[in-house]
């Protein structure tokens, strides 16, 4: 790990050049897989090389104190971080339940410190940056942000669920999630939260638009009430866990709204003057779904596939690097009347995390192609599959055995590596990803080594082989 983050403390010292990269995807992505690992676990606490100053369990976004400044945790981003490591877990690597254990007893204390939001049970949990010591945030800021909770949960609950398959329920009983109210536990807390707030107003993931009804917010709330009803029957709390079921199919029950029949795509957040069309929906998918999928606009529904279409689309003419010369795909933002320039407002850029994400979605709902095996043709999906598979019409069905299937699913692979190999020409020759990259020239913009990035990168490149992260 010390090698990486050498490597990673350099500065570029290369022309940047759209044809200057002549590795394959494959093993360009070989290549960056362990330099993300080490990127990520250089942003923790307390023994990261960047957050030796942090709580342990904490997560910083980004090592930047200056122009901009992210050396702060957010619930959401640390959540985003730990999600990947307990991926890592889930598949074996035993090393990380200290991690795990750390960051539910880091966000204990994050729960409970009194802040801007509110206190322990007046929404507080809803607060969603925090100084590097666990202390609150005290200056302006779009608060509260109702998805950090959320998914924080989403990974305890299924931390809780493989130690109680190893038989460690104390800890669990007595840490993660007890069976009494009001809530005094850090998966009981943030279930209750998302429960009794999920129709509160707050902002996006973005932190900028503040409504009640946002995509993102919104799916993964439903997973996480959907997971917790399962974890709190589990454990008795059988009473909890009917009143988690009960909202998450609210919240699933309106979930439709979103889908806006005359632009033909997904909405980001409801009642906004904005177009509505922004990455942050394909995130809502994947984080909102995970591996099993909760059955509703998972990454290989029509409404998702069409939505990233319109997504690219529209990003394609708006960034030079795009248009340039042997550009090998299209760089994605977050939404096209973006003007966060990564430090200040300006001109906005691409993100590492929406061009991954593009990918990883594609990847995604290859993984769920094969894993329901068939693909079906419908009038809202034939213009999107008509770019692998010219021939298609309305309602045809492909199977694994048909060379239709093949085609579409080899054409949706390839499409997928162009954002993959989009991402790579901008990441900097030692691996390190910024949050940003010019739409100019694709030099890399505002806070540098965003944890954030990595962990997208990573959870892309296990799609990418057939591993959709939990």
């Amino acid at each position: 790990m010390r090698f990486y983050s050498l490597l990673l403390l350099l500065p570029p010292t290369f022309a940047r050049s759209i044809t200057s990269r002549q590795t394959t995807v494959s093993a360009w992505v070989a290549q960056e897989e362990p330099v993300a690992r080490a990127a990520l676990f250089r942003n923790i606490g307390v023994k990261g090389e960047f957050a030796q100053h942090v709580d342990a369990g904490g997560v910083i976004a980004s090592p930047s104190t200056d122009a901009p400044d992210y050396y702060f945790q957010w619930t959401r981003d640390a959540a985003l971080v730990f999600k990947v490591l307990l991926n890592q877990y889930i598949n074996g690597n035993s090393s990380l339940d200290t991690f795990l254990r750390e960051y539910a007893g880091e966000s204990d204390k994050l729960q409970k410190t009194e802040n801007l939001s509110g206190g322990y049970t007046t929404g507080g949990i809803g607060e969603p940056k925090f100084r590097v010591d666990g202390t609150p945030f005290t200056g302006n800021w779009g608060r509260p942000q109702t998805d950090g909770p959320a998914i924080r949960a989403t990974v305890l609950i299924e931390f809780a669920n493989k130690l109680l398959d190893a038989g460690e329920t104390e800890y669990v009983r007595s840490t993660l999630y007890k069976n009494t109210l009001p809530a005094d536990t850090v998966i009981k807390a943030d279930l209750e939260y998302v429960a009794n707030y999920w129709k509160a107003s707050g902002f996006d993931l973005w932190e900028e638009v503040d409504s009640d009804l946002h995509f993102f917010n919104m799916m993964v709330q439903q997973r996480t009430l959907r997971e917790g009803a399962a974890l709190a029957t589990r454990l008795g709390d059988t009473g909890a866990g009917d009143w988690y079921s009960t909202q998450a199919n609210a919240i699933r029950a309106r979930l439709p709204e979103f889908w806006d029949s005359s632009r033909g795509y997904l909405i980001s957040t409801l009642g906004t003057s904005r177009d509505g069309l922004d990455c942050g929906t394909l995130l809502g998918s994947i984080h909102g779904n995970g591996a099993a999928g909760t059955k509703i606009f998972q990454p290989s529904s029509d409404e998702v596939l069409v939505t990233l279409q319109k997504l690219v689309d529209a990003f394609k003419p708006l960034y030079p690097i795009n248009t340039a010369a042997n550009s090998p795909g299209v760089a994605i933002g977050r939404y096209t009347s973006d003007v966060y320039d990564g430090v200040g407002v300006s001109v906005a850029h691409p993100w590492f995390i929406c061009t991954f994400t593009v990918a990883e979605v594609l990847f995604t709902a290859i993984n769920e192609f094969n894993s329901t095996g068939s693909i079906t043709i419908s009038q809202l999906s034939e213009p999107f599959f008509k770019q692998f598979l010219p021939s298609t019409v309305v309602g045809s069905t492909y199977t694994p055995a048909s060379p239709e299937y093949s085609t579409i699913v080899s054409g949706m692979r390839e499409y997928a590596d162009t954002f993959v190999s989009t991402a790579q020409t901008h990441v900097r020759g030692n691996g390190s990803m910024s949050e940003q990259f010019s739409r100019y020239d694709g030099f890399q913009k505002g806070a540098r080594d965003l944890t954030w990035s990595y962990a997208s990168f990573l959870t892309t490149v296990w799609a990418r082989e057939g591993r959709t992260a939990f």
